[in-house]
């Protein structure tokens, strides 16, 4: 955690011992010149790796749909949003090199005087909520944890972070709890009755109208732009897409497509001209994937709900397939397909508190084995795969098809060199992409 966070755990899981120690087992797998790495490498790649986790990205990202507007009156309107909301405290816009659909917001310098001082009026957040206050969230109403009675909506109050899971809904006393992180300065916008008090409803909306933040980020969301121009996106995500290189006419498969935003980034890279299929298995998820893609126009998008690790028939009546009719899928039938794996989400940043256990850990390895082997079953020779995690760990990487980002037992330098896999040298999530072309022997 950063110094002005008001918490000095070195790492951010609840059960850090048996995490720390699977983890260990995981690194000490990478090899150079032939041989492992030595322990004492292997705890300093660990430190690093908790220390990148916990802190927060400096900047926030947006994808533009280059087929509805373009990055130009992007950045003036969100020139014009942050302008209003900060009274003209403008932080630097730019665009990505070379990366003409993609646009940084990078928060304020040192020269920008923030208001960070803690108030008497102390609100409790949950880490899940905490984590997306320090990119650029408002507090939203199912985040809190706890508040005071007596604040009226217009009051200013400091926000803080439940860093260990131990606050229950509806803590009264907030200012009694010790293992809390501080995260800035906000405006209340509901009242405890309102969040606390409503016979069993759920409450949305936002809560709080964040201010500050130690983030130094401004807030800003998905609505800061109209419908349609742009999306918040993770730079390593958008990569994904490009990797890819999606192009017009193509049959193309997207296995775990929800919410959608690689969907229609694909879409928009065919120019909409082709098939993109869309496989998602959670039905609970289609609604959002729907919406994105009526957002970003993208039309040659087919929405399936299915279990794509049951995607491809191999007995299928060739005769009589088409693509159009959804899955199952006989082999051979894409041009590109993008394999974006559930995976554990190591990656994501910042962390206040992770709560996934070494069982949860392990689970995802034989779901991502599965998912890549119908992913080449039904990529079409000379097809081109794109494989791709938000986590760090090598089990769920480059063990997963035994290949490489880091080397390990198996294959040669030469092979881990078409592995892109981020870490702690750069200023994004961590994440790891692997592109392979498929070759009959």
């Amino acid at each position: 955690m950063s110094a002005s966070g008001g918490s000095n755990k070195k790492s951010p899981f609840k059960y850090s011992s048996d995490i720390h120690d699977e983890l260990k087992t995981d690194l000490q797998k990478i090899q150079i010149n032939g041989t492992c790495i030595e322990e004492s490498e292997v705890e300093k790649k660990l430190d690093n790796l908790y220390k990148w986790i916990c802190s927060t990205p400096k900047n926030t990202t947006y994808r533009v749909n280059l087929l509805k507007t373009t990055t130009e009156q992007v950045i003036q309107h969100l020139n014009n949003v942050i302008a209003q909301q900060y009274a003209n405290r403008l932080p630097t816009i730019t665009t990505f090199p070379h990366l003409s659909e993609v646009i940084i917001v990078h928060c304020w310098d040192k020269s920008i005087k923030l208001e960070l001082l803690k108030h008497s009026n102390e609100v409790i957040v949950d880490a899940t909520c905490g984590s997306a206050i320090l990119r650029g969230s408002h507090v939203f109403a199912p985040g809190i944890l706890g508040m005071p009675h007596g604040l009226n909506i217009g009051d200013t109050v400091s926000v803080f972070a439940d860093t260990t899971g131990s606050c229950k809904k509806g803590l009264l006393k907030t200012r009694e709890v010790e293992n809390k992180m501080f995260l800035g300065n906000g405006i209340l916008k509901q009242t405890r009755e309102n969040l606390f008090y409503n016979d069993g409803q759920i409450k949305s909306g936002i809560a709080i109208h964040m201010t500050e933040v130690i983030s130094r980020l401004p807030q800003l969301n998905a609505d800061s732009v109209p419908d349609g121009w742009a999306l918040l996106q993770n730079l390593p995500s958008i990569l994904c897409t490009l990797i890819l290189n999606p192009q017009p006419g193509e049959i193309i498969l997207d296995m775990c497509s929800a919410p959608g935003n690689k969907s229609t980034h694909i879409s928009a890279l065919m120019n909409g001209e082709g098939i993109l299929v869309a496989l998602e298995k959670n039905k609970s998820k289609l609604e959002k994937l729907k919406i994105n893609c009526d957002k970003f126009s993208s039309g040659n998008v087919k929405i399936f709900c299915y279990d794509s690790t049951k995607a491809c028939d191999k007995h299928m009546d060739t005769e009589c397939v088409n693509i159009n009719d959804g899955p199952p899928f006989k082999e051979n039938s894409f041009d590109r397909i993008l394999l974006d794996s559930p995976c554990s989400a190591l990656g994501q940043r910042p962390q206040l508190l992770n709560k996934i256990t070494v069982a949860q850990l392990r689970s995802y390895v034989a779901l991502q084995r599965k998912l890549f082997s119908a992913a080449v079953q039904l990529l079409k020779p000379n097809g081109l795969l794109v494989y791709s995690t938000c986590t760090i760990t090598i089990a769920e990487n480059e063990e997963t098809f035994n290949t490489k980002g880091y080397i390990v037992n198996g294959l040669t330098k030469e092979e881990s060199e078409y592995i892109l896999r981020i870490g702690p040298e750069e200023d994004t999530v961590g994440f790891f992409i692997a592109c392979f072309t498929k070759q009959i022997v």
